[in-house]
């Protein structure tokens, strides 16, 4: 074993990885032969053309030449059509393990025995990994094959990239003793309602024993609580008072029944005098303030949720002509579940106004029933005379919950990966998730790169402390081409394998509890994906996908969790799949999830649609509006979509209210299982609850394991809806 890799190994077993995973490139024209296959700067029909005048060489081809091919238009059936059949042979390669990408311009033959040929196309090619012992490795190139549209062919270099030993790490072992969980209340809330009576929905715990039924009671003014219900409530979580005393102020409360005796009254909900039927409980922002994403958690340990807003709504992205300098930098502003402000943080200069700038997630780290804030932060103004930052110390920060103050952090993992070219739009793609990768203490994994290399770094927050689990960097692993680049634009966690562990969901890729890669399509960046039980009719969970790159077929696949297994697939080619994805029980014809995609065309309009049954099943091919954001609204077990401001069934009917401002979020936040919808205005924020009656009840979604994690990171990287475990239209029939 060479030395890099020793201490690969050495660093792996710390819980580190190296940020350097340096190639060896070997330029083709210093190992090849015959020599007189080749003329310099000239092309020819049967020599080769060793090319160091393109244009812009040095940027193209590495080290600025590049062996150019005679014109190709059609296959070629011998080796001595064309130019001739090139040998190369490398000697004085280290001793080691590496996987073999040969650089290479449209289509070319390639041999290991010079005998069997076969077809290579486009730029990066792995050959695989290769154990060098004796410190040589040899090749044969010929330019037989055509590609469309023709043209000469091109032999650039070959790059070795190191892959060491994939080191044993262990499971992780956390600081919990059992699964933290945040402990939640009631959630009553109280809601009057257009036709005058006041909707009233609490939360069904998952400790709760299964027959556990309420009682709901009313006070007005100074008088004793009465009890509205004449049986107990079993069937659902809420109830519409019709006779409440009009334009009264009035305080309700809800008591557990079980075994005949009634449990302790839950936390009031007031109704104050005169109260209009407005829909949404409006929470009153500084004057102008808009909001971008919304953070959920207990924050001061009263059993409700609390909110940290991202604000302004502003976004720059890193690439290209997307950017711009920010204007000013993004602020945390914290806010109690009753509407007072906790605290406001400033983001700094250092942290440029943009989700892939500013990842961060709200939750209870270290299990005392009060939420952290973790974020990545930066120190001073950083900034390059264009307003990139670029430069400066980048962290991972722990904000106190209650107070917003900074209690700890580490490095961030670096912007410059050694061995590879600084990109600023690539180094720019920065994400967060928690996870139980121990199956009880939420873990934090902190993530650089989506479009190339992807580094993860795994944390545990405890007594006031960060603590390093496990690193990983998608260039460790065997056919490590096939994790590169497969990162989407949300992560996930899920114990998709069903040890009891989360596992990592990157995108296309997927990596264990433990730190080391499970599996990967290799099919390429996911805009979207979504994890979830979303076909009820096979175990186990499934990832849906929409990836964006070209492809000829699977753009649009569902596959198993476990496995990686694609257990079907779009078998049309597509241009650029994007963000208006959704994966959500919305058409009660087909039994689970329905899976939807748009593709866009060059000019980024609107292309096709497709919406499939979790079965694989064509329900349709035209855009049916906005799908992207459903929300479990009314009475069924079905979600219903949210376009523009109106709320509808997939099919059309529509549901009050009239919604104002930008959605945020969507989350089951108060009241019973329906979820609330979140809006921005200046100065506001409003959260929208449902007050049509319910039909059944469910436990409370954020107890569901998939659904708490989906709507934490759903505070950075783009919104996609929260899953669950389970299937509710089935457990609604149960």
């Amino acid at each position: 074993m060479n030395a890099v890799c020793s201490v690969l190994l050495l660093l792996a077993a710390v819980g580190q990885m190296p940020d350097s995973f340096e190639p060896l490139v070997y330029e083709a024209e210093d190992y090849t032969t015959p020599k007189n296959a080749w003329q310099e700067n000239r092309t020819s029909e049967d020599r080769w053309n060793l090319w160091s005048t393109d244009k812009d060489a040095d940027k193209k081809w590495s080290g600025g030449v590049v062996l150019q091919s005679p014109l190709v238009k059609r296959d070629r059936q011998t080796a001595e059509e064309g130019a001739p059949v090139l040998n190369t042979r490398i000697t004085g390669i280290p001793k080691g393990r590496y996987e073999i990408e040969l650089k290479i311009g449209r289509a070319l033959a390639v041999s290991r025995d010079g005998k069997t040929w076969s077809r290579m196309a486009d730029r990066n090619n792995s050959l695989g990994v290769v154990e060098v012992n004796d410190g040589t490795f040899e090749l044969w190139v010929d330019d037989r094959y055509a590609y469309d549209p023709p043209g000469a062919a091109y032999y650039d270099c070959l790059r070795f990239l190191p892959v060491p030993q994939r080191p044993e790490r262990p499971p992780v072992q956390g600081h919990a003793r059992s699964r933290v969980e945040e402990p939640l209340d009631r959630g009553l809330v109280a809601r009057p309602t257009a036709e005058g009576h006041v909707y009233l929905g609490w939360r069904l715990l998952k400790a709760d024993p299964a027959d556990v039924a309420f009682n709901v009671y009313r006070q007005s003014g100074g008088g004793s609580p009465v009890r509205l219900n004449s049986a107990p409530l079993r069937t659902t979580t809420d109830f519409v008072d019709a006779a409440s005393p009009k334009g009264a102020a009035c305080r309700y409360t809800v008591r557990p029944v079980m075994a005949g005796a009634e449990g302790r009254a839950c936390r009031e909900a007031e109704l104050a005098a005169g109260a209009s039927a407005e829909p949404a409980i409006v929470l009153k922002l500084d004057p102008g303030t808009t909001v971008q994403k919304v953070g959920v958690g207990d924050l001061d340990a009263d059993g409700r949720y609390d909110f940290v807003l991202k604000t302004p709504q502003d976004n720059i992205d890193p690439a290209g002509d997307y950017w711009k300098p920010s204007p000013d930098t993004y602020r945390l502003k914290a806010y109690s579940a009753d509407g007072k402000k906790l605290w406001d943080y400033d983001l700094g200069w250092a942290i440029e106004r943009g989700i892939w700038y500013s990842p961060m997630i709200v939750f209870d780290l270290d299990g005392d029933g009060r939420a952290e804030v973790a974020l990545k932060t930066g120190e001073g103004d950083p900034r390059g005379e264009d307003g990139r930052v670029e430069t400066g110390p980048e962290y991972l920060s722990i904000l106190d919950g209650a107070s917003g103050k900074q209690v700890a952090r580490d490095d961030w993992p670096s912007r410059k990966i050694p061995g590879e070219p600084y990109n600023y739009n690539i180094s720019s793609r920065n994400q967060i998730c928690v996870a139980y990768l121990d199956g009880k203490t939420p873990c934090l994994v902190v993530n650089r790169g989506t479009y190339t290399t992807i580094r993860l770094v795994a944390y545990q927050y405890r007594q006031g402390r960060l603590e390093r689990l496990w690193a990983w960097d998608s260039r460790e692993e065997t056919g490590r081409g096939r994790y590169r680049a497969q990162g989407a634009h949300i992560m996930h966690a899920a114990d998709v394998d069903g040890d009891g562990r989360d596992e990592i969901i990157l995108g296309s890729a997927v990596i264990d509890d433990n730190g080391n890669g499970l599996w990967t399509t290799g099919l390429g960046h996911p805009d979207f994906c979504f994890v979830g039980d979303i076909d009820p009719r096979r175990p186990g969970l499934e990832i849906f996908y929409g990836v964006e790159p070209p492809l000829p077929e699977a753009a649009l696949c569902l596959v198993d969790a476990k496995s990686g297994e694609i257990l079907w697939k779009l078998t049309e080619p597509t241009t650029h799949v994007g963000t208006d994805g959704m994966c959500a029980d919305v058409d009660p014809r087909y039994p689970g999830s329905e899976c939807y995609a748009a593709d866009i065309d060059r000019e980024r309009k609107f292309n096709k649609g497709w919406l499939f049954s979790a079965q694989g099943q064509l329900i349709s091919d035209q855009r049916d509006g906005s799908m992207s954001l459903p929300v479990y609204w009314d009475a069924d077990p079905q979600r219903e979509l949210v376009r523009g401001r109106t709320i509808t069934d997939y099919r059309g009917q529509s549901h009050p209210p009239r919604l104002e401002g930008r959605v945020v979020a969507i989350a089951d936040v108060v009241g019973d299982w329906r979820e609330e919808i979140f809006t921005s205005l200046p100065g506001e924020l409003r959260i929208y609850t449902t007050s049509i009656p319910a039909a059944d009840r469910h436990v409370c979604l954020m107890q569901d394991p998939i659904y708490r994690i989906d709507l934490a990171v759903a505070f950075m990287g783009y919104y996609a809806a929260p899953m669950l475990s389970y299937d509710m239209a089935t457990a609604a029939e149960h």
